[in-house]
């Protein structure tokens, strides 16, 4: 919907009706501002779960199968995961002080994981894996403050990162060099070229940007910011699709590259984000908005990728506030990460839609060595996007159950909200406490797919406004106030989002929830087909009567890839 015609709905002045709050992007709330409830309590409380079984506790954290190869990447993530789990949840991690306490016992003489860095011969996997270190480490010190976890770090730094500088401005990006195999499932070191020992998982030294930009964010330290830009200018000389590069590894470079333009302010730095997210939207992203596992190698989707894409469609819109990102964003966690979690809590790879078949199948049951833990992250951002502010706004750009506690520019307002969203179009607040004495701007997020929005406040309807991809209304927020939001899902055909998806097929939408049909042969569904609902995330297509069901239920259903819960997702129109 436009907004001439949104406006048109709300029956509302124009946006110059009231002036706009003060300058400076939206923030998230505080991970400890928020109790989420409804299904992403669900989610995370599953990851959370699964994350405190065995493989991740010590002293089996340390001896993965894959340790040998990816020195500090099993270890790392699962820090990193425990670490915003317990932070978002407000849930004690039971091995998370444990794992911390044997890292100096796991590591070498230098302070990090696996052999000696030889600047001769340097192991783009090792480095990789300690991205994930160091981002374990950071997070942990950003909430904890805690010495033991900052002189790990500062000694990582120091006797792994920086002596890399002036290295990665020659890490290998010819994509003739590059193709040395596909690696499996766990990635292997391909050859050597130059001072590097590069990885099958083309392009993963970027896993380790993710985790020096972070390092700065800490630390601040001129050598460090020497190093991230370094790294940074050699990831924006890369050409994702003839090199063939890993999504994954793509896609954190790029939240690498957010994070390094919101540390300095270096707009070029936003520009290029933007330029390579859009590469990544039309080359690697599945029809269910999950990825291709390689550029131009549709083998696989991964959740790690998913994940990254998700937490990067969020840092556009907040960088940017444009409605497009935001809306990416909700269709990547409702289609491709939903999709991604499985009923024991982890998180596994299934086909790419679209990229030879109609079809969705589970392709691995679960990625546990990698993608469960960056699930930890996927949910944890989830409920800290719940909210965002500025002073005088608050800002819902996504919807879910959840109380939240938000400081507001003179005073804090303690919210509860219920929602119907994705199946049903309502959200209602209700002002628990308050201590705001001026009005506030109330954005409701307005994607798309929803229509004929109503808003009242204290029962009594009132004016709002289309403004950026929200409805927007100016409340005072007293304790015993509630404002309800009311609007219509759009159900129907949408065209592919990816060009290289196979011709003349179009996928079935309700709101932001792809359709599938749970058939072994392909059917089609005529041109004006029409949903009739069935059930909580389940339709009819009429005429006809096929049945059409959300593809996000795997967390609730028992699959294996030996039952790979094939759904057609793509569809020609009969």
């Amino acid at each position: 919907m436009t907004r001439r015609e949104m406006v048109a709905v709300l029956g509302v002045a124009p946006a110059a009706a009231w002036a706009a709050p003060e300058k400076g992007v939206p923030q998230p709330v505080a991970f400890d501002a928020v109790e989420v409830a409804g299904d992403l309590a669900k989610r995370a409380g599953q990851n959370f779960d699964r994350l405190e079984a065995p493989y991740y506790a010590p002293p089996r954290v340390f001896a993965s199968e894959n340790a040998q190869k990816w020195p500090g990447d099993v270890e790392g993530r699962t820090v990193l995961a425990l670490t915003l789990l317990s932070r978002s949840t407000h849930r004690e991690a039971r091995y998370l002080d444990a794992i911390l306490e044997q890292y100096p016992g796991r590591m070498n003489e230098d302070g990090y994981f696996g052999p000696r860095l030889d600047l001769k011969a340097i192991d783009e996997q090792q480095l990789s894996g300690h991205g994930w270190a160091l981002r374990g480490l950071s997070e942990h010190v950003d909430w904890r403050r805690d010495g033991r976890s900052r002189e790990m770090l500062d000694r990582m730094v120091r006797n792994l990162a920086l002596p890399t500088r002036g290295q990665h401005s020659s890490y290998p990006i010819d994509p003739v060099a590059r193709k040395h195999g596909t690696g499996g499932a766990f990635g292997d070191i391909a050859s050597q070229i130059g001072n590097w020992k590069v990885s099958t998982d083309i392009g993963c030294d970027f896993i380790f940007l993710d985790g020096v930009t972070h390092a700065y964010k800490v630390a601040r330290t001129p050598a460090l910011k020497a190093l991230a830009d370094e790294m940074i200018a050699r990831y924006l000389e890369v050409d994702l699709v003839r090199i063939q590069a890993q999504a994954h590894a793509s896609l954190t470079g790029l939240r690498a590259v957010l994070r390094h333009y919101e540390e300095t302010g270096d707009q070029s730095l936003l520009a290029a984000a933007e330029q390579r997210f859009r590469t990544y939207r039309a080359e690697a992203m599945t029809e269910n908005y999950a990825n291709y596992n390689w550029f131009g190698r549709p083998t696989a989707t991964e959740p790690c990728a998913i994940i990254d894409s998700f937490i990067v469609a969020m840092q556009l819109w907040q960088d940017t506030e444009r409605a497009s990102y935001l809306e990416d964003a909700h269709l990547i966690y409702f289609n491709g990460l939903g999709r991604g979690q499985r009923n024991n809590g982890g998180y596994g790879t299934d086909t790419c839609a679209g990229a030879s078949d109609p079809f969705l199948k589970v392709r691995h049951y679960e990625a546990y060595w990698c993608c469960t833990m960056r699930g930890g992250e996927g949910n944890a951002r989830a409920i800290q996007y719940s909210y965002f502010s500025r002073p005088g706004e608050l800002t819902l750009p996504m919807y879910g159950d959840s109380i939240a506690t938000v400081a507001l520019g003179g005073g804090k307002v303690r919210l509860r909200q219920k929602t119907g969203y994705p199946y049903e179009g309502t959200v209602t607040l209700e002002v628990v406490s308050s201590s705001v004495q001026q009005p506030v701007a109330l954005r409701f997020v307005a994607p798309a797919w929803t229509k004929s929005h109503r808003v009242r406040v204290n029962g009594k309807e009132v004016a709002a406004q289309a403004e950026g991809g929200f409805v927007v209304v100016r409340a005072g927020l007293r304790a015993g106030d509630t404002v309800h939001l009311e609007f219509a899902l759009v159900n129907g055909w949408r065209d592919p989002i990816n060009p290289h998806t196979i011709r003349g097929y179009r996928a079935f939408f309700a709101g932001p929830l792809m359709l599938g049909c749970e058939t072994a042969t392909e059917v089609k569904l005529p041109a004006d087909a029409r949903l009739s609902p069935d059930g909580k995330g389940q339709f009819r297509a009429e005429p006809g009567g096929v049945r059409l069901s959300r593809i996000n239920d795997l967390n609730e259903l028992a699959v294996a890839e030996s039952d790979p819960c094939v759904r057609q997702v793509l569809f020609h129109a009969a």
